[in-house]
């Protein structure tokens, strides 16, 4: 494994309180440095997908970047899959984990402390900032390419075919067109950890595993899986989105790479065997840091075993 790797921390608890000069206190969240390590790899849809949340079913995030018309996949839609995701990585192996999206969050758990979160009621109230940055993500193909055009999708509208309904009636049945993405759609990402540690990064890449199999998007519980390469793994950023739509190129037998690679610095970690190695990591620096993961977990219970 990299040196860089090696010389990061197992584990950061970032509830511990730091002394300010003033002789004041504050938890050790609020003064992070500028240490961070980015992901960077792409997203395969594996069958249809809708990131819109939008009612009208015709409507689909699409944007103009880099002399195309994309679709686009924000942030903010997979940090909540994210979100989920390690919560419930975390339950699996502490049965007594309880902090939970969207209301029930204890703010004092290692997901808080990663995801960030805010408590807004009197003599309470805490802000915890993100420590992972998801940006959004620009499709290689075309928004044209991407988006079906089957014709067993398609559906002729007539407004007439809309069901009426009285002020305060649930919505009825209408006929429409559902606009989605297509299965092998790509969107390159690159993410980023502050302040990171050896569990942090192995952590995210099972939720990038898991997340993966629930889907993303409005309509996740039927739609949207994906599976996820990763490219590299680096602590010295030296590209951006538009080295990945310029450097990624389709073909048939999938993605190359090879041009975007040359651009990574010599220490990161591109080798599928490295990742292996820190995803095997994950259950052992769980185990020896559960008591810090989650403040309410009983000194007595043991870490759940994976059957």
């Amino acid at each position: 494994m990299v040196e860089w790797f090696e010389q990061l921390p197992e584990f950061i608890d970032f509830s511990e309180e730091v002394t300010l000069a003033d002789n004041s206190k504050i938890e050790q969240i609020y003064l992070r440095n500028n240490q961070y390590i980015a992901i960077i790899g792409y997203k395969r849809l594996e069958d249809f997908a809708r990131f819109t949340s939008n009612e009208d079913p015709n409507i689909i995030d699409t944007l103009e970047f880099m002399g195309l018309e994309r679709v686009y996949l924000t942030g903010l839609k997979r940090r909540a899959v994210y979100r989920r995701s390690s919560e419930a990585i975390l339950r699996q192996y502490i049965p007594d984990y309880v902090c939970a999206t969207p209301n029930k969050q204890c703010m004092q758990c290692y997901n808080c402390y990663a995801y960030g979160g805010v408590i807004a009621v009197k003599n309470k109230t805490k802000a915890i900032r993100s420590r992972i940055k998801l940006t959004t993500s620009y499709s290689l193909q075309s928004a044209e390419n991407a988006l079906i055009d089957e014709e067993e999708f398609h559906i002729i509208v007539h407004k007439d075919f809309q069901m009426a309904q009285e002020k305060g009636e649930d919505k009825k049945a209408s006929i429409y067109t559902m606009n989605l993405i297509k299965p092998n759609t790509i969107f390159p990402f690159i993410d980023i950890i502050f302040n990171p540690s050896k569990f942090d990064l192995a952590l995210f890449l099972k939720t990038i595993e898991r997340s993966d199999k629930e889907g993303y998007g409005s309509r996740a519980s039927l739609l949207g899986t994906a599976t996820t390469t990763i490219l590299a793994i680096t602590h010295e950023l030296t590209i951006s989105h538009r080295d990945l739509l310029n450097d990624l190129k389709l073909t048939e037998n999938g993605v190359d790479a090879s041009a975007l690679l040359q651009k990574m610095p010599a220490n990161a970690i591109t080798k599928p065997e490295e990742i292996s190695a820190i995803l095997a990591e994950f259950e052992q620096l769980l185990e020896a840091n559960k008591d810090k993961i989650w403040k309410g977990l009983p000194t007595e219970a043991k870490t759940k075993k994976k059957a």
